[in-house]
């Protein structure tokens, strides 16, 4: 998203007019562009313009500064209104916190006072909450005129410069000193007073919790609440009856294909679970983020109104999960204990899961979150085009690195493809019995996201032009992800598939080189993210005293408590050897299940991604390292959208309470009598009690169907 939509998508209603008109500076520019390329020849090039590079006349009508100046004044005129405005308001605030607290009542009823202080508390609290809002969109709206303002200017100055060979341009004043911009201090100095005062009356002093109320963050409302806790609940229900049916004994002689149905369809329900678990992932995310007020929907250019934020995605995730474990536990049910609760066969579960997944990535405007769904689809079609295409961008960036730990997953997909395809799915074959076509494919699948993002770093390091500083910092960054993808090469064409350290002296020349590699790649990719991507070490400066033998030291510009870095570098460098065996097409530990081994590896390496996000994030959000952004300054972020006042009813959440808790208590009790019905029942198929047991959920059965 360009950041006139992102300005557009981004207004308060309400707010309209003290936006930058950000679309009338772009055609002021291209009008302006315009007139010098009709007046400009050859001659009017190399004769005329060397004359008048120390005074050049403005256009007729002024052209680009002249519009550029009437929008800083406006601006300048709307902040002083506003500003002013906001003053008053808090000076009236503070005369009725004081009138309030000074008030002493006559009257003898207890309980009549009782309801008028609350009353006057409840107003005052109402008050402050929607002064301290109107500070924080202020701010808001003052950060994202700064940004349109510098951002127009730098295009101004680009695009001229092109047009007119280097010749002198039209003086455009510097906005760091205007009031819109400068003003940011008094509102800061408001929204502190106001802080202090809700501090006073409403949390004994305390700042921090009086500024997290204020700001209303990640509050949603009962209904929300309710669906999550009824998915959830449900979700805890049918992993319980999942962990039953896992420790159910099968019976080799009725069952002989258990074994294998359930490793050849591993792969398969992995196809879904681990976009699931990034889901998760992203909501838990987005709500660290959105805690700390880092701006991340602008830093990606997302929509903030259709951005799914925590709310949205830990409701998306919940349901998704319940179809999943459902779904599995139906699939365990008839492939362990014989019994097909909806009487299909177990071939039928895993493909009826695809089927609901294919429906909801092509689902129609209006469901499963249609513009968020329509956004990932364009940053994939960019980066998979990479190096072609538009310049690349920071979201483009960051989903091709969530890809590259999603390479167990791009297997899955090819590996689900051929199952079905092929036709494995309606026989007895295991994973070992299929076509050697899976062990072609698998590396090239491995490789894809590696490749994307080293022709990404190709294509930045292109676009930085000679002579930039940022040029090696991109060569070194494709030189990481090009010693991936001769690991993968080296681990294909070898067939390395474990590593059993005990038979090293057997280990061949090509064995051993990719060995050197994966630890190379791993070393390599451990420092990127401390230094580059996290930016976590800084020099530090002379002016600090003098130079001690270790010269630098942790990132002092930090968000996060000082031990989470900490944390984080220990254990990226774990998670950084469970990478390491992603990158190998087809697993390394020997002696363990394929399934187990090959999901608990991509489970950690999405849990590291998650971690690295955050601290990627916020390296991009303090210091834009990378220069995706033309202008450093982010604006604030508002967190007015997630907030709904009945949500502070407690009476409200205690009726959401007992309806939660009553509806998954009796689903609860449900899948107990079942199961209690159902291992009754396999003990002796030939007694009477059995067969009454068995009679007895025949009749449960027709009841919860009817």
């Amino acid at each position: 998203m360009k950041f006139g939509k992102f300005l557009l998508a981004s207004r308060v209603k309400g707010w309209e007019t003290f936006y930058v008109e950000y679309k009338t500076l772009t055609k002021a520019i291209k009008a302006e562009i315009k007139n010098r390329e009709r007046h400009t020849t050859e001659f009017y090039r190399e004769e005329v313009l060397p004359l008048l590079e120390e005074e050049r006349p403005p256009l007729a009508e002024g052209g680009f500064p002249a519009v550029f100046q009437l929008e800083v004044n406006r601006l300048n005129t709307k902040f002083n209104e506003k500003m002013q405005d906001i003053e008053e308001r808090k000076k009236l605030i503070q005369q009725e916190a004081a009138r309030i607290a000074n008030t002493k009542f006559a009257s003898a009823d207890i309980e009549n006072v009782k309801r008028l202080q609350t009353a006057q508390f409840k107003a005052l609290q109402h008050s402050l909450r929607e002064l301290y809002q109107e500070c924080m969109t202020l701010k808001q709206v003052c950060d994202l005129n700064f940004t349109g303002l510098s951002k127009a200017k730098k295009k101004y100055t680009k695009r001229m410069k092109q047009c007119i060979g280097g010749a002198s341009l039209s003086k455009i004043p510097d906005i760091a000193n205007e009031p819109f911009h400068a003003g940011i201090d008094r509102v800061h100095e408001i929204s502190e007073d106001v802080e202090r005062i809700f501090a006073d009356n409403y949390t004994n002093g305390d700042m921090k919790t009086a500024q997290r109320r204020l700001r209303h963050l990640q509050r949603v409302g009962l209904r929300s609440k309710m669906l999550m806790g009824f998915l959830l609940g449900a979700c805890l229900e049918v992993f319980i009856t999942i962990i039953w049916l896992l420790n159910t004994d099968t019976d080799p002689v009725r069952w002989p294909d258990c074994a294998k149905a359930l490793d050849a369809a591993a792969p398969v329900y992995r196809v879904l679970f681990l976009p699931l678990l990034w889901l998760w992932c992203w909501a838990g995310i987005s709500y660290v983020l959105s805690f700390y007020s880092i701006n991340y929907p602008y830093i990606m250019a997302i929509n903030p109104y259709t951005e799914l934020g925590f709310d949205r995605s830990a409701k998306l995730a919940s349901f998704v999960t319940l179809v999943t474990l459902s779904d599995f536990a139906g699939f365990l049910s008839a492939t362990r204990t014989g019994y097909e609760p909806l009487g299909f066969p177990y071939r039928l579960y895993p493909i009826g899961l695809l089927i609901f997944a294919v429906f909801a990535i092509v689902a129609p405007k209006g469901s499963f979150n249609f513009k968020s769904r329509r956004y990932l689809f364009k940053a994939l079609l960019r980066i998979s085009i990479a190096p072609f295409g538009s310049e690349v961008r920071f979201v483009d960036n960051y989903i091709a690195d969530v890809l590259t730990s999603l390479a167990v997953f791009l297997r899955d997909i090819d590996y689900t493809v051929q199952y079905y395809v092929s036709g494995a799915y309606n026989s007895t074959k295991s994973r070992d019995d299929m076509s050697d076509n899976f062990w072609v494919s698998a590396p090239l699948i491995t490789a894809l996201p590696y490749w994307w993002r080293m022709q990404q770093c190709i294509r930045r390091f292109y676009d930085a032009g000679p002579g930039h500083p940022t040029r090696p910092a991109h060569l070194l960054n494709a030189g990481k992800y090009l010693t991936s993808l001769v690991a993968i090469c080296l681990a294909s064409l070898g067939d390395y598939t474990s590593l059993d350290f005990s038979q090293i002296s057997t280990w061949g020349t090509g064995k051993i080189a990719w060995f050197i590699l994966l630890c190379v790649g791993t070393i390599y990719a451990y420092a990127w993210d401390i230094f580059m991507d996290w930016g976590l070490v800084e020099r530090i400066p002379p002016s600090d005293g003098p130079r001690k033998w270790f010269p630098y030291r942790l990132r002092q510009n930090r968000i996060y408590p000082t031990p989470f870095y900490g944390w984080c570098a220990v254990s990226n460098l774990f998670g950084r050897l469970f990478w390491a065996l992603t990158i190998t097409p087809h697993g390394v530990f020997a002696g363990v299940p394929r399934g187990v081994s090959t999901t608990s590896v991509a489970v950690v390496e999405l849990l590291r991604r998650a971690q690295w996000s955050l601290l990627r994030v916020e390296n991009e959000y303090l210091s834009n390292p990378s220069n995706y952004r033309s202008v450093k300054d982010v604006p604030m972020i508002l967190h007015t959208e997630m907030y709904m006042e009945e949500a502070s009813d407690p009476k409200k959440r205690s009726i959401t309470a007992y309806i939660v808790g009553g509806i998954n208590t009796v689903l609860t009790i449900i899948i107990v009598v079942v199961i209690y019905f159902k291992t009754m029942g396999d003990y002796d198929l030939s007694s009477g009690e059995a067969a009454r047991n068995a009679t007895a959920l025949e009749g449960l059965g027709a009841g919860l169907r009817w």
